[in-house]
């Protein structure tokens, strides 16, 4: 049987492959803060459910096509969640091929804080740039 965290995360992964936003939101907490690595013009602390909306919305507009996201495993107990996965993004004919971690503190079954780690932040800068 799985942690309750880890459905939470596998969820929400789901929804975002599956480009649903709004279900995606669902999963997180209305205070929400996703902490964006790099350079690029995503980067940075986004907070509240609005703020990260905006971001991935901006990712969309930015990209030729919605991301592709394959999650490798999930690891999850009481207070943190680590997703494995591998993302593939597309933009102006550039592709990036980016294995990432995401970490992330739940409360109360919703996603509180979250922090992307890229594998190569050197390439996620120079594509997002």
């Amino acid at each position: 049987m799985a942690h309750p965290n880890e459905e939470l995360a596998r969820n929400a992964s789901d929804a975002l492959a599956k480009g649903d936003i709004q279900s995606f939101l669902g999963f997180h907490a209305d205070d929400v803060v996703l902490h964006l690595p790099g350079r690029g013009q995503l980067a940075g602390d986004h907070r509240g459910k609005d703020a990260v909306a905006k971001m991935f919305q901006q990712q969309m507009e930015i990209l030729d096509q919605p991301p592709q996201m394959e999650v490798h495993d999930v690891l999850a107990n009481d207070d943190h969640i680590v997703v494995l996965s591998t993302q593939t993004f597309q933009r102006g004919g550039k592709k990036l091929v980016a294995p990432s971690a995401v970490v992330i503190h739940p409360v109360n079954g919703k996603a509180k804080e979250i922090w992307i780690h890229p594998q190569d932040q050197y390439a996620a800068d120079e594509f997002w740039s």
